[in-house]
Order: structure tokens, then sequence, then C-alpha cells
């Protein structure tokens, strides 16, 4: 009579125990915030023989291709602990930007609910949750909107994880007074007219980024993009530009060799004006270079301080808010990404056609040229009203 094999390993993934092959499977699981892993032993039904051992890893390929490599996660798992499994997934899956929003939203979600279970939070939880943001954070209405888009995402990867059944936050409403006590006021002041336009840069004229502003407008660029630009992007001799890297600010500062979308790649034909205001830009640069000696930091980079150092991505940002709030004859509600609004409202003021338009700012979507497009005309609509009431009731 032949002598049972001992219980033990008799190929990769595959365990003889009691006479029997088993697939072994090991499981990593989140548990108190602790991680921690767990064998999963599946009986094949095939007895402990070498005959059967090649059966049973065929299985357990079968098996395999079948499981899904997600983390398991304990049914109890916190809120907090949940959001940590979450945007580590994320931080895999999204740019670095779109990260850091996540990642700035879901602080607001795990300072409210903490140590509180995800299977515990019901509807009415997250009705008070968003409620506080308005009412005690003071949060702007689309920063809320944007935390519940977050909330919606977190809690459908839970009912994928099988910790909930339905999503509490699918058909929760946000409270529309608050919303519209909290909500900017719709103005059509986040862009320049052409007159405005004309008036900013003349104000700005004698900052130090006021070549920055100028291009940012004129090709009506991304903050991202304008920051972007290097000496390599410039032919002097043809007279073009290529929009082709851009400098973002995550959870750390990003200078890649892409643009935000295929679109936003393109190509520029430069004027004689442009090409002498870059050429009196790279003397400026050689002669800091000269007073700064060593202590310059030499990069490809267009638009920097003095010294050579790069612009933190806020930094163009900042500066324009002060001009603004300077002139209290421009514009009080419009951002540096007005600049971007702005070029796109002096093109459909001149007449020219929405795809035309789309291709010189490098929208991905027709929709948000046509957006501004609409706004714009509506404004000129109503000034022509204006204009035409008056006449009648005032001559």
């Amino acid at each position: 009579m032949a002598r049972p094999k001992k219980d033990g390993n008799r190929a990769t993934g595959i365990y003889g125990k009691h006479g029997s092959l088993y697939v072994v499977l090991s499981h990593t699981i989140i548990s108190d915030g602790q991680k921690k892993y767990k064998n999963e032993w599946i009986n094949t039904n095939l007895a402990d023989t070498t005959a059967n051992i090649k059966k049973a890893s065929e299985i357990r390929e079968i098996i395999l291709g079948q499981k899904s490599n997600k983390v398991s996660v304990d049914k109890n798992i916190t809120m907090s602990d949940y959001i940590d499994i979450f945007l580590s997934e994320k931080q895999r899956e999204v740019a670095d930007t779109t990260y850091s929003g996540y990642y700035n939203r879901s602080r607001h979600i795990s300072d409210f609910f903490k140590k509180i279970k995800v299977k515990d939070i019901h509807k009415h939880d997250i009705e008070v949750f968003l409620d506080t943001l308005l009412i005690e954070k003071n949060l702007e209405a689309r920063t809320v909107k944007d935390i519940r888009r977050l909330f919606h995402l977190i809690m459908n990867k839970a009912v994928e994880d099988g910790i909930i059944v339905i999503n509490p936050v699918k058909d929760l409403k946000l409270n529309k007074n608050l919303l519209a006590e909290h909500s900017k006021a719709q103005i059509d002041d986040d862009f320049f007219s052409y007159d405005e336009a004309i008036l900013f840069l003349d104000k700005a004229k004698e900052h130090p980024l006021y070549n920055l502003f100028y291009f940012t407008l004129f090709f009506g660029l991304r903050r991202s993009e304008v920051l972007g630009l290097k000496w390599s992007c410039i032919d002097f001799r043809n007279k073009t530009m290529n929009i082709t890297h851009t400098v973002t600010k995550g959870t750390t500062i990003n200078r890649l060799n892409t643009t935000k979308t295929e679109t936003s790649q393109r190509f520029y034909p430069l004027s004689d004006t442009q090409i002498d205001l870059l050429e009196n830009l790279k003397k400026i640069e050689n002669e800091n270079k000269r007073l700064c000696g060593n202590c310059y930091k030499d990069n490809d980079y267009i638009f920097k301080h003095i010294d050579g150092s790069l612009f933190y991505p806020d930094y163009p940002s900042k500066a324009f808010l002060k001009i603004i709030k300077a002139n209290p004859d421009l514009p009080q509600h419009i951002t540096f990404h007005g600049l971007r609004k702005s070029c796109v409202s002096i093109l459909v003021h001149e007449g020219y056609d929405i795809k035309s338009i789309q291709n010189w700012v490098g929208h991905a979507d027709i929709d948000t040229t046509l957006k501004i497009y609409t706004k714009i005309k509506n404004i000129d609509a109503k000034k022509e009203i204006l204009d035409g009431m008056s006449k009648k009731l005032h001559s």
C-alpha cells in the first residue's frame, strides 16, 4: 500500500491537502486601515496525484482569468480609509492635475465623516454634509457640486466592491436655496471686449509680465500653455510658434511635453511685431545671464524670473488680479483664464466663424467655443436693443 502524500505545495498556487488538490489564491484585505493577507482555498475535486497536478494548474489559470485583481475591502471599512483606497486607484488612472482635484475635494468628505463606516452613511447624512459645506464652510456652489460628483464616484465604487447595495448620492438633490445664496452671480464681465482688452494692455504695459499677458490674450493660450512656451517652440526664420509643452500644478509642478488634448497641440504664424518682441526678450534673457553669472538658472523656457528660476503656476494669475483690482475701470470679475475667453470674444466680434475660432484657441469640443460665442452674441444683441430703445424713447 502506497504511503499517502504529505500536505503541501505541488506547483505554483497548487497545494495538496487531505488527499485532494487545491488552488490557493492570496488576497489583500484592507481592514481597520491595515493591509492584511488572506488565502482562499478552492477545492479542484481532483485526487492528489502527479497526473492531476497539470489539470489543477489549468483550473487555476481559468480561475485567475475570472477573478478580479482588485483589492478585497473590509465591509466595515471607514469612509476615511475607503477614500484612501479610492485615491490610490485614481492616481494610477488620471492625470496629476485631476488627481490633485480629487484629493483636495475628498478631504472635505474625510474630515466630515472621519471614522464613520461607509455602509452606515445614508442619504440624509450626505445632505447635511453638503449643506454644511455651504453654510459653515462658505464654499462656492460650484465647489460643492464638484464635491457631490466626487462623492457619487466614491459611493459607486463602494457598490462595485459590495460594501453597499445602493449609491445614496445617486438621486440626491442639492439645496436649491442654499446654492442660490452661494452661487457667483451670472455676470457678463468674465472676459474683455476689444476696447477693454486694449485698455488692459495699456494698464499692464510697464508690468514685468506684460509680454506673457499679451501672448495669452492674442493666441487665447491656457495658463499651462503660456508658461510652457520654450525657445525651441519658436522658429525665428519661418516666423512660427508651436504649442507642445505645458506647465501645470497638481500635487507637484508638472512640466510635460504634452498638452491638455490633441487639439491643444497647435501651430501659429507669428507677425513681425511678435518676432521683434521675442527677439527683445531673448536679448534681455542673455543680459540677465551675464549679470547673474553662475547664479543664473539656465533653461529653455521663455517666461521666467530675472535669475532664470521658473514661475510658479499661480504667479501670473495673482499678478493679473492685482492689475484688475488696481483699475476699477476694468471688469472686476475677470480672472487670468478670462484672457483666453477674451481672445474668443475679440474673434467673435471681428466676425470669424466658430470653427476657425475653435482651431485658433484649441478647444477640443466646439460646444466650449459655442458657449462663449453665444454669450458674446447675446451681450451684443442686448446692447443693440439698448441703443435702439434709447433712440426711440429719448428722441
